[in-house]
């Protein structure tokens, strides 16, 4: 080994200016942390507010559509009257005549107000919309960094943590712990998604429903049975979101039996809960192998099988484990839509990029063969070297 790693009187100096520079890394991630989840929840606060806005203006923009509707006719209908006074004044007396003349111009006032009125409501309603969409992408942009952000604190908190061992020893400890923290941070950013696309959103709807009919209490009973409705709706699609979160949280028997043994309860599972059949194939050796390795495929694989149900336009799909005692095979494949990976490289670095970040750790290697409309077929290779352990 070069004796720059293990002469003992550097170690120590380059130990403390390397902490010192990540504490203030890591002091300085926090306070920007902070201030970018400030923003993201004013973001939302005004959001939302500009969502019940925007509820308001468009209830009063049809109400005002109706009226100018109702007094279009009446105002017709004044100029018709006039114009038949007109033409036999003789026949009319003065009174008669100037009463025609009044509820005509009369109506054209009123006419014209609510044109006006109409046009400023359409305005605003247009004028909201921009905001909302606006504000809406200042809050994603604000999540996302906010995600980022927390990840490189777990990295770094995760790296000090173990500063004080061997670099020899910590070098491969750090990419487990990364590997790991990167797991765990993925996980929470898919549950994150998920409740933020499903119940959060549910929730925020059924709290603007709930603003909405508190406003028609008093002006339209059949609107409020409609979305009373609405809100029990809703309520249902959020029970059942939150379910299948929790399902998917489940914790699995990793390590107790053979990998393979695992993969099997899993797929048990997956078909009860989705009615999607998985059918699975093992060849080679049976064992169990180092738990990191065993928890990067275990992920992999419900990663690919949830695409697959969500994706794919199929309800079965197959998997294939192979242990020929030097190579560890994992193979999922559908005979669904499949896709071009083309197209993708925009989405690499939240899919495909993070699968084969993952397989990269243990030194293994990830493909992906796809065609538009004739299926998809991941292929997951990592070299055993001694890694594996008899069961």
């Amino acid at each position: 080994m070069d004796d720059r790693y293990v002469n003992e009187e550097v170690q120590p100096e380059q130990f403390a200016q390397l902490d010192k520079i990540l504490s203030q890394v890591m002091e300085t991630l926090e306070h920007g942390r902070d201030d970018i989840f400030d923003i993201a929840e004013e973001c939302n606060d005004i959001y939302i507010s500009l969502q019940l806005d925007l509820e308001e203006v468009e209830m009063q923009t049809r109400q005002v559509i109706m009226e100018v509707d109702q007094y279009e006719k009446l105002e017709r209908y004044a100029r018709l009257r006039l114009m038949d006074v007109s033409r036999d004044f003789l026949s009319y007396s003065q009174e008669h005549i100037q009463e025609a003349y009044e509820k005509a111009r009369e109506l054209q006032i009123k006419l014209i107000d609510l044109r006006q009125q109409e046009v400023y409501l359409r305005r605003r309603r247009d004028e909201l919309n921009r905001q909302i969409k606006k504000f809406k992408e200042i809050g994603l942009k604000a999540n996302n960094f906010l995600q980022t952000t927390g990840m490189a604190l777990k990295i770094l908190r995760g790296n000090v943590e173990r500063i004080n061992d061997t670099i020899e020893e910590s070098y491969r400890q750090q990419q487990m712990v990364t590997w790991i923290i990167e797991s765990q941070e993925a996980e929470r950013r898919k549950i994150a998604r998920e409740l933020h696309d499903g119940p959060a959103q549910s929730m925020a709807s059924m709290l603007i429903r709930l603003d909405l009919m508190k406003r028609l209490w008093n002006l339209d009973v059949k609107g409020i049975y409609t979305e009373i409705d609405n809100v029990k709706d809703m309520g249902k699609e959020t029970l059942a979101d939150l379910r299948r979160i929790m399902f998917d949280l489940k914790p699995s028997l990793l390590h107790q039996n053979s990998f393979s043994t695992t993969l099997v309860d899993y797929f048990n599972d997956y078909e009860a809960k989705y009615n999607f059949t998985i059918e699975f194939l093992q060849m080679g050796q049976e064992r169990q192998y180092e738990l990191s390795l065993e928890i990067a495929l275990f992920r992999l694989v419900q990663e690919a099988i949830t695409n697959i149900r969500k994706h794919a336009g199929v309800k079965s799909a197959m998997v294939k484990l192979e242990d020929n005692g030097k190579v560890l095979t994992l193979v999922i494949r559908d005979e669904g839509s499949g896709f071009d990976l083309n197209t993708c490289k925009n989405k690499e670095s939240y899919g495909i990029l993070g699968m084969k970040e993952r397989v990269s750790l243990f030194r293994g290697k990830l493909d992906i063969i796809s065609t538009p409309g004739a299926g998809t077929q991941v292929i997951i290779m990592v070299p055993l070297e001694g890694e594996a352990e008899n069961g």
